[in-house]
């Protein structure tokens, strides 16, 4: 009797324990329906309703802590959890003093009911999927400490009710789409210790006040769109010891000649006012920067000059970084000596430096890069302590005995200088290097046997120089080496490769373009982690061995330019993305996991190379289907026939009627706009033929259009080459830099050409890679690939099977020869993975017979690929194909910018040319405002504004010049592009008419609906959390790019900020 009462009061104290709890339960049940996957089940498969705690708070659930009955805290930081959540539930939880739910993929909106979490102190939803703007009510948690919303997509201004968190410490918002200025009340906050805002787009000037804040220690501004003067009063009195203000648009108050600030605080620590646009000197009248007690400064990627002080002032300075500005004169031996700073890292590269480097004492300095400069003179005797240096892209001369002494050095660049010499013997004390580059030298002599015995090296690069010898093949197995690149030297003889005793881990081999030859070792099927292997350009013989299909990891293979026979096997990897086999002599039938490259991979050579007929079937039912098909393909052929014939009668009909009705008018005077519109005349020399012209339906067009202009592509002007192009019979229209929006099916024509015994012009080659002669390139067959403002396009297949795209400039566009020339030699040293490299140029006797030669891409260019028109190339691009473009082309531009200091000028898409299978993407057609008059310049403006890639700055200017910064807006354009799926030059139908492609994206962006721009074709992608993420985060980089000239970031911020996503 005593159990039965004591049971049932125990049920009833149960029971009343549990109605207070009930609604904590509730709530969390609630967040539990919105996960869609919990890969761990640290969430599905421990919250429920049987594992509840005798007092009804769930303590026994994963993630939730309780206190005195109600939940406390909610914990579900990086479980990979995927859900739709209504944080607002979250209200319920009266007692709830921490939510963290950071790095997962949770999507939701900060709600209004934000307020009423009245007891909540921590709150951390970072790098999420979390949308929507910051509601007015987030100020009312006046609780709150500590706030981190970093990692989403939250849009729109921070409100002003930020200011009523007195109570918080430690607020983070980095990594949205944030904007507008910054609130003046962020300064009120006095209990805040980190502030970070970076990566969003914050404009206007930083509020003053923040040298007030007393108890704030990081400060974190980093990657937004702040303009105006940096505050000297906030460096020099602020408490802060952490202070980031990189890669805005912040100016100086001084001139270049004056200090760039008066002071810093003694209390900074971290300073890095990195891409920006500063100004001004470190050293002015013989005085030198107070920089207090730094330990780390990054002034990198501004504008400021003059001489670099010693900075043996700045006792506790770690971390120095002064690369690409403009400073000149010597590096200072006070940075260099061992006795006077502690110094661990300096980077003074991409600036104006001179003088030589002597030797390198220090004993702490462990990072050294003074690349880009002007330095001269021989190699440092010592090198101290470093253990990565720098010294490429200067003028360094002298041989390589001085690395004897170098001991120390793990990472070594020492590549595209003038150094000389062979490569010593006694190097043998690099027990620690592991990257080598000593590429683009001239040094010459033989491969040393001591390399082979360096015993960490991972990466070599003795690719062009003038090395001779044999291949040491002892190189290909080292266990530790995993990139080795040779190319472009002059290694003979035959490979005699070793079976190796381990497996290599050898991931990337470049031997092209040597002098190699005999039959390739069958024992390079060992290298099984080989992912690149480029031997073209060699005198390779025999058969391809089939052991290269055991090389599984095989990405890219180019075997080009050889002479291999025989069959291909039959077993290379399916996991090819690059392949190359043209220029060979091999025979038989393609296999089929090859079929999937173009025809270019192939051919020209190859002459008993067949690609194999479709397989016929076999019986009478596939006698009668042959039969079937072979009556509707004679059905169609009529019906084409007949209406081909109709629209010629047509058009003869209408030329009959125009020249009845002209010949009865006067014959108008005939003036110079007139003589403007008319066609190009021909070469000197060149008579065509009467040919069929294609129909045009492009961008060009509307543009031609647009300006009165009655220019089309005749028949005799797209086929007039000045060196006599004498198009093939067979050729098709295949897509180039100039072909704009075209899509042109014809029959070409073929010129009378003079004999080549009589040209007249002159052939310059910018490299020694090719040689031919203007006879030769005469003889070439040529394909119109297109027109453009300054002239037309043409592919050019050269007698050795060399495809060059050849362009024709219009009569009158290229400057004079003297500055022609000038201008075209610096195109030489333009080399880079994502830039078309120009290779010559030839100058004819009369004004319209300039010719500019560059490398031929294929498979075509990225408007071929991305408008939804007919004959665009291939299904439409995935999103991971437009990100890798876009990161592409950003790399590409910032190698111009930078390393080559030019603005492309004519950025557009048909200028993009997608390379290969893997569609690497190539900027073309850069800098030729460089090689045209002024008027020719600023005709290519005026084209670029009516296709919508122009800067709004160019509009308004009289004499408009392409600048970097007109570059990023014409990024900005094609990242729209990329994103949308349109044309920057159609029209979009809006609620207030049509509108060009930027205006309606900003509308749309400024109305919150940024999503309905992207590309209907990326509707598998949008539904991926993830993917509409990194779209959403394109998109806030694009808008960027296409803001007022004052506002918009430089290449460098918009390559790293698409690199990062």
């Amino acid at each position: 009797m005593k159990l039965i009462r004591y049971l049932i009061l125990v049920l009833c104290f149960g029971s009343a324990m549990g109605q207070l709890p009930s609604q904590d339960i509730l709530t969390l049940l609630e967040f539990r329906k919105g996960i869609k996957h919990d890969p761990t089940g640290y969430v599905l498969q421990s919250w429920n309703e049987e594992s509840i705690d005798f007092n009804g708070c769930p303590s026994s659930w994963n993630g939730i802590m309780c206190n005195g009955g109600n939940v406390a805290a909610v914990v579900l930081d990086n479980l990979g959890l995927s859900a739709d959540a209504d944080l607002s539930v979250f209200a319920n939880l009266t007692m709830l003093v921490k939510l963290s739910m950071a790095n997962n993929s949770i999507a939701g909106k900060m709600p209004n009911k934000i307020g009423e979490f009245k007891s909540l102190e921590y709150l951390d939803i970072s790098n999420n999927l979390f949308t929507s703007s910051l509601p007015p009510e987030i100020g009312k948690v006046g609780s709150l400490k500590n706030l981190s919303l970093a990692g989403n997509s939250f849009s729109g201004p921070i409100p002003d009710t930020i200011s009523e968190l007195m109570s918080i410490e430690s607020l983070d918002l980095s990594h949205n789409f944030l904007s507008g200025p910054l609130p003046s009340s962020l300064t009120q906050l006095n209990n805040l210790v980190y502030l970070n805002l970076s990566l969003n787009g914050f404009t206007k000037k930083i509020p003053k006040g923040f040298e007030l804040m007393a108890n704030l220690d990081v400060l974190d501004l980093h990657g937004n769109m702040l303009d105006g003067t940096l505050d000297p009063e906030f460096l020099m009195f602020t408490t802060a010891t952490y202070v980031d203000l990189s890669g805005n648009l912040l100016v100086s108050s001084t001139s270049q000649q004056q200090k760039f600030l008066p002071g810093i605080s003694e209390s900074v620590k971290y300073l890095s006012l990195s891409h920006n646009q500063l100004t001004g000197s470190l050293v002015s009248g013989g005085e030198a920067q107070a920089f207090g007690n730094l330990k780390v400064l990054d002034l990198s990627y501004n504008q400021l000059s003059g001489e670099l002080p010693g900075f043996n002032f700045v006792y506790d300075l770690q971390v120095l970084k002064l690369s690409n500005n403009r400073f000149s004169g010597f590096v200072p031996n006070d940075l260099l000596k061992g006795d006077s700073l502690v110094l661990t890292e300096m980077d003074l590269s991409g600036n104006n430096l001179t003088g030589s480097i002597s030797m390198i004492t220090s004993t702490t300095l462990r990072v050294l890069n003074l690349s880009s400069n002007a330095l001269s003179g021989e190699l440092p005797m010592v090198t101290g302590s470093t253990a990565v240096l720098d010294l490429s892209k200067n003028q360094l001369d002298g041989n390589l005995t001085r690395m004897q002494k170098w001991g120390n050095v793990e990472f070594l660049d020492l590549s595209q200088n003038r150094l000389t010499g062979n490569i010593p013997e006694v190097t043998a004390q690099f027990l620690r290097l592991n990257h080598l580059n000593l590429s683009h030298n001239t040094l010459t002599g033989t491969l040393p046997k001591v390399i082979t015995q360096f015993p960490k090296i991972t990466v070599l690069d003795l690719s062009f120089n003038q090395l001779d010898g044999p291949l040491l093949t002892s190189l290909l197995t080292l266990p530790t080496i995993e990139e080795l690149h040779l190319q472009n030297n002059a290694l003979v003889e035959s490979i005699d490769f070793p079976a190796p005793s381990a497996t290599p881990n050898l991931r990337v081999l470049d031997l092209s373009h040597n002098q190699l030859a005999g039959y390739f070792p069958d024992e390079f099927g060992s290298l099984t982690a080989l992912q690149v292997l480029d031997i073209a350009g060699n005198n390779f013989s025999g058969s391809l061995p089939t052991s290269i299909g055991q090389v599984s990891a095989l990405t890219s293979l180019d075997i080009s330019q050889n002479h291999f026979t025989g069959p291909l096997p039959k077993n290379l990897p399916n996991g090819l993305q690059s392949f190359n086999a043209s220029l060979n002599d091999l025979s038989g039938v393609v296999p089929e996991n090859l079929r999937k490259f173009p025809l270019s991979s192939f051919y020209p050579g190859n002459s008993g190379l067949q690609f194999p007929n479709p397989p016929s079937g076999s019986g009478q039912a596939s006698a009668e289907n042959q039969k079937t098909r072979s009556l509707k393909t004679i059905i169609k052929v009529v019906i084409i026939v007949a209406c081909v014939i109709a629209l010629i009668i047509l058009v003869l009909l209408a030329i009959f009627i125009y020249y009845i009705r002209a010949s009865r008018k006067p014959h108008p005077q005939v003036t110079k706009k007139d003589v403007h519109h008319q066609s190009p005349s021909h070469p000197s020399g060149f008579s065509s033929r009467e040919g069929t012209g294609g129909v045009v339906v492009s961008a060009e067009d509307l543009m031609t259009s647009r300006k009165g202009s009655s220019e089309i592509i005749s028949p005799d002007e797209k086929m007039a080459a000045i060196t006599g192009f004498s198009p093939s019979k067979g050729s098709h229209f295949s897509w180039s830099p100039e072909s704009g929006d075209s899509y042109i099916a014809e029959n070409f024509a073929r010129l009378d050409v003079r004999s080549p015994d009589r040209l007249a012009g002159e052939l310059y080659f910018l490299d020694d890679t090719i040689s031919f002669t203007p006879e030769e390139l005469s003889r070439a067959p040529a394909e119109v690939l297109g027109r453009s403002s300054h002239g037309t396009s043409y592919r050019a297949t050269l007698e050795n099977g060399l495809l060059l795209t050849v362009k024709w400039l219009r009569e009158g566009v290229a400057k004079q020869r003297k500055d022609f020339a000038k201008e075209a030699k610096k195109f030489a040293n333009i080399r880079h993975p994502n830039v078309v490299g120009l290779r010559g140029y030839y100058w004819g006797p009369t004004q319209h017979e300039k010719l500019i030669l560059s490398d031929y891409i294929s498979p075509g260019s990225l408007a071929s690929f991305l408008y939804d028109r007919p004959g665009r190339k291939g299904p439409p691009l995935t999103w991971p194909q437009r990100l890798k473009i876009s990161v592409d082309v950003a790399r590409g531009l910032n190698y111009l910018h930078f390393d080559r200091e030019v603005p492309h000028g004519n950025l557009k898409a048909t200028n993009i040319l997608l390379d290969g299978p893997d569609l690497n993407a190539r900027v073309a057609d850069y800098c030729l405002h460089r090689l045209m008059t002024q008027a020719g310049t600023i005709e290519q403006i005026l084209d670029a504004g009516v296709l919508g890639y122009r800067a709004p700055e160019l509009a308004s200017s009289k004499k408009p010049l392409p600048s970097f910064k007109s570059d990023v807006y014409a990024f900005g354009v094609i990242l729209l592009e990329l994103l949308s799926g349109k044309c920057a030059g159609d029209v979009v139908s809006g609620e207030d008419g049509g509108v060009d492609l930027t205006d309606w994206v900003r509308l749309k962006v400024a109305e919150g609906c940024g999503s309905d721009c992207f590309d209907s074709m990326l509707s598998a992608e949008i539904g991926n959390p993830a993917m509409e993420k990194q779209m959403k985060e394109v998109l806030g980089i694009a808008v960027r790019c296409i803001r007022s000239v004052s506002e918009r970031p430089g290449i460098k911020t918009i390559y790293e900020d698409l690199s990062s996503i």
